[in-house]
């Protein structure tokens, strides 16, 4: 089993590039190829599936997580990552691609300021070993409105030949007290 990585927000990335480009400047080279961080970030369309087969599996993921998490913008994502013949585990939503986008429709029209706040990303391959591809673990702050307690959210996805082709997900509300001071984010 290879081991987990886990990704970085897009804020830590615009950090990061930022550092990288202060270091730059710094040493009188200037940046390689952007100007910014944001423009660096905004060089990748999430959107764009033209280069699918080219892709890595979290390159897909990656792109996914953007549209759907963090721009909230969840047929969207279904649409241009999701594999039609996508395997459903979660007893409470339908198996295929355009049932869940069905299901999500109607999750978004009545939860309009719903929020997936992803805490962390972690990428592995176990996957290889039922069927091929990765397995990629989004943890998530999951509220439904800006008072809401919301939940802790653990989705998991396959993902192979440029679609995201299977899910698991385990679901546990935030309590109002809990027995220790840690978040369980």
């Amino acid at each position: 089993m290879a081991p987990l990585t886990c990704a970085f927000t897009r804020p830590a990335i615009l950090l990061a590039a930022g550092l990288a480009l202060a270091a730059c400047e710094q040493a009188g080279t200037g940046p390689p190829d952007m100007e910014t961080a944001e423009e660096a970030s905004a060089a990748v369309d999430p959107m764009d599936t033209a280069d699918r087969a080219s892709l890595s599996d979290r390159e897909v993921a990656d792109r996914f997580i953007e549209v759907f998490y963090n721009q909230n913008r969840l047929t969207d994502g279904f649409e241009a990552w999701v594999h039609p013949d996508y395997i459903q585990h979660d007893p409470n939503s339908p198996t295929g691609r355009d049932p869940t986008i069905e299901v999500l429709a109607a999750h978004m029209q009545a939860n309009p300021q719903m929020t997936h706040d992803v805490k962390r990303v972690i990428y592995g391959d176990d996957g290889a070993a039922e069927g091929g591809g990765t397995l990629v673990a989004v943890h998530y702050h999951f509220k439904r409105a800006p008072d809401d307690r919301g939940s802790a959210v653990v989705d998991i996805f396959r993902v192979q030949d440029g679609y995201l082709v299977e899910h698991w997900d385990v679901i546990q509300p935030v309590p109002e007290e809990a027995l220790n001071d840690n978040t369980m984010f």
